[in-house]
């Protein structure tokens, strides 16, 4: 499985670096816009320099043009957040690309090296790789690293979008392992880890109009515009906005850690490493 992501990470790197103004460029500033707000809005509900853990690196490491540890936020702070990847090439990328002050580690939330440290865990469409069978633990052990009051923000690829499924079930999963998750099911096993719901939304709908690869519809030129394109986003960011979910390639719930043990849930309370210290 490790060899699969290397190998796509290198694939995907390749194809983004030759491509990247070509094709990327309008789409990588709609990620970046929606998610960087999204972040922001999400932190001001937390204390001064919280403590923020990305669960992936593909974004910092592979699409470099929608990296999302320069917008975490922490302008006052000399601590960058914390990014994780289990992909060896994804963690090697990130450290030459990187043009902020993050802490790389080369982990994964199915064994977190973590205690109950963070004030909010970042998972951008890294939850909709793990296959049904392991997304229990993946919920838990995000739980589990959060301290008490922490968020989660968190994003995967929807069901909802017809496209969006076909895409993936044809194309992307011959790639490396993807699903897209039905929004009701992700709301579900958060809220029986003890999470609250605090705000959902449907996004990044300009990545749909404008294709995988190039435009595939006239509409794509318009989001362009700079009224329509700020239009779109605020749409995005709206409480409204998860009935657009149909078109929407990506859905995002933020989430309040509530009172629910996961040491009891995960079957363990800390992580041994190499030296038999636990961290």
């Amino acid at each position: 499985m490790l060899r699969v992501w290397d190998q796509a990470a290198a694939y995907f790197r390749q194809r983004y670096a030759t491509n990247s103004q070509k094709r990327f460029e309008f789409k990588d500033l709609a990620f970046r816009k929606v998610y960087s707000e999204l972040i922001e809005q999400t932190i001001r509900l937390l204390p001064v320099h919280p403590s923020v853990l990305k669960t992936d690196l593909w974004n910092e490491g592979v699409e470099d043009g929608r990296s999302l540890a320069d917008h975490v936020g922490l302008r006052d702070s000399d601590l960058g957040p914390v990014c994780t990847d289990i992909s060896r090439y994804v963690c090697e990328s990130a450290s030459r690309l990187r043009t902020s002050n993050f802490q790389l580690i080369r982990a994964t939330m199915l064994a977190p090296p973590f205690r109950a440290a963070f004030d909010l865990v970042l998972d951008v469409s890294t939850v909709d790789h793990m296959p049904e069978r392991l997304r229990r633990v993946w919920f838990s052990s995000e739980a589990f690293v959060l301290k008490p009051g922490g968020r989660l923000l968190i994003s995967f690829d929807c069901r909802l979008n017809l496209l969006n499924e076909l895409y993936h079930r044809f194309f992307t999963r011959k790639l490396y392992p993807e699903w897209t998750l039905v929004p009701s099911e992700v709301r579900a096993q958060l809220k029986e880890r003890g999470f609250v719901i605090i705000r959902e939304h449907a996004i990044f709908i300009a990545g749909f109009f404008w294709g995988t690869h190039r435009p595939i519809f006239p509409l794509a030129r318009l989001l362009r515009h700079k009224r329509i394109f700020k239009l779109l986003t605020g749409m995005e960011l709206s409480k409204y906005s998860r009935w657009l979910s149909f078109v929407a390639p990506q859905y995002v719930i933020v989430a309040r850690k509530g009172n629910w043990s996961q040491r009891g849930a995960l079957g363990f309370g800390v992580v041994a490493t190499k030296d038999n210290k636990t961290v």
